[in-house]
């Protein structure tokens, strides 16, 4: 607190005013900061679930639009034949959410052409087998860990 004026001396703020204030800010960062990693925890996790989501929409879209008959699909800049082979739509697809998604986890791509199923932490693998797209992604959980989606085996669309 401000003292007044009195006789010409100016008071700033007593040790003790200084003190408590410092212990208060201490306080509420000492409670905030966990809190805050908390939401960023859950927030890349939900992110990671929002990338499988939607490329396995994406993904679906697409390969209905060629089954209904279209001659091509648009992957960003890129048209790509609907008689294009399974393993050359899974290679297109990856590369496409490459550069559209972003890895909530880390620097890593957001997606890859694999058939691990075991992708790194915020990464979806995408392959193929026969005439299906197959999808796996890595969503994490809040303490780093990986944890899949789907929980076993992989999600399949089909390329008709």
């Amino acid at each position: 607190m401000i003292k007044t004026r009195k006789k010409g001396i100016i008071r700033g703020f007593t040790l003790i005013e200084l003190l408590i204030v410092v212990a208060i800010i201490g306080i509420l960062a000492g409670v905030g900061i966990p809190m805050y990693n908390g939401y960023m925890a859950s927030a890349k996790v939900e992110s990671a679930k929002t990338n499988h989501s939607n490329i396995k929409s994406f993904v679906a879209a697409s390969l209905t639009k060629c089954s209904t008959g279209a001659a091509s699909v648009k992957l960003g800049s890129n048209s790509r034949s609907c008689s294009s082979s399974t393993s050359q739509f899974a290679s297109y697809f990856a590369t496409y959410f490459i550069s559209l998604n972003e890895n909530p986890h880390s620097s890593q791509p957001s997606a890859r052409y694999s058939s691990s199923t075991s992708p790194t932490l915020g990464q979806t693998s995408i392959y193929y087998s026969g005439n299906n797209i197959r999808l796996r992604t890595n969503i994490g959980n809040e303490s780093g860990g990986s944890v899949y989606l789907p929980s076993s085996g992989w999600d399949e669309i089909a390329k008709e």
